[in-house]
């Protein structure tokens, strides 16, 4: 659990008691993401997480124990993935099966405890099943790959896209895949550092990683998964007229873009945050079409090396640390 600015704490609680239509997961896998390493930091925007919140919104789990009023379909034993932020459903924006805009929304590992544990509940509503075929450390991607699809939707990317995505970090990785599954000519970019550290795990996937975009490569969608503002702006200079611009990045300060230059070529601008249900079920249907994913890009850590972990996050050659409470 986060108890302070740079502050892990491994702790023991009691299972966590199951009511209503909330289920018990015995976690497999956990991932750590750059919100975990924001609240480790104690970096703002981020202060409105409570202090001893246990962290982790990418999870796979088994269905260890159900509440009295859970649907039928779920059973002790199943596998699954609980989609990390939900709301309220009641308000205008969950009627528009818009959580994001809920006002009450809650999620896994910042407003209630997450994953990072050997055992988490959640919502029976919030789960999603996992294929027998798909393994847990591929699994664990789900999340991610959740938030990739979404932002792939958004940019309406099909056959005949030239596209760039920036930022090959887990999102901007599984954004790639996806806008290759979708029939689009993907080009990712890094920074060169990138370049060295990423290369091996993006070429076993068929992704070579460049430190800028080919010359002739002219995108028709520009995915921007890295946060960086100097991306925003080799953007505006590489798409062409009408072009699309997908922003699913964070920024640590505020952005400056030559607008102008997006108003002039009449450049789309599409932001992309979070994910629902259905980016869930199209996440798992991309990770079934690459089972060893997880293999090439996650690397899994016990509860002693939890605090060493979050220096990792973001940099280096592993892609994605995933915590496995029982090794």
């Amino acid at each position: 659990m986060a108890t302070g600015a740079r502050r892990i704490e491994v702790v023991e609680r009691p299972v966590p008691a199951v009511t209503g239509t909330d289920v018990l997961l015995d976690v497999r896998l956990c991932g750590l993401c750059g919100s975990d390493a924001h609240i480790w930091r104690g970096d703002d925007g981020y202060d409105w997480v409570t202090t001893g919140r246990v962290l982790g919104h990418e999870i796979v789990g088994v269905i260890a124990r159900t509440g009295p009023d859970v649907p039928a379909e779920w059973a002790v034993g199943d596998r699954v993935v609980p989609i990390a932020q939900t709301g309220c459903g009641a308000c205008d924006a969950c009627a528009r099966d818009y959580a994001n805009g809920c006002a009450h929304k809650r999620t896994l590992g910042l407003s209630r405890d997450g994953g990072a544990a050997a055992s988490v509940v959640v919502a029976a509503d919030a789960l999603v099943r996992v294929p027998d075929r798909l393994p847990d450390v591929t699994a664990v991607l789900t999340e991610p790959a959740s938030i990739a699809a979404r932002a792939v939707t958004r940019g309406r990317v099909g056959p005949g896209d030239t596209v760039v995505v920036t930022g090959p970090g887990t999102v901007g990785i599984l954004a790639a895949l996806a806008a290759r599954d979708a029939g689009a000519d993907v080009v990712l970019v890094g920074t060169p550092a990138d370049v060295r550290d990423r290369s091996a795990p993006t070429g076993a996937l068929g992704l070579p990683l460049r430190d800028a975009v080919p010359p002739g490569f002219v995108p028709s969608v520009w995915i921007e998964a890295a946060g960086a503002a100097a991306a925003l702006g080799d953007a505006a200079n590489a798409l062409p007229v009408q072009g699309r611009l997908v922003v699913v990045a964070l920024y640590g300060a505020p952005p400056s873009i030559r607008m102008n230059d997006l108003v002039r070529k009449e450049i789309e601008v599409v932001t992309s945050y979070s994910s629902f249900r259905a980016d869930y079920e199209r996440a798992i249907e991309s990770l079934v079409r690459h089972p060893d994913l997880g293999a090439e890009l996650v690397r899994g850590f016990g509860f002693s090396e939890f605090a060493d972990e979050f220096d990792a996050i973001g940099s280096g050659t592993t892609v994605k640390a995933a915590l496995e409470p029982s090794p």
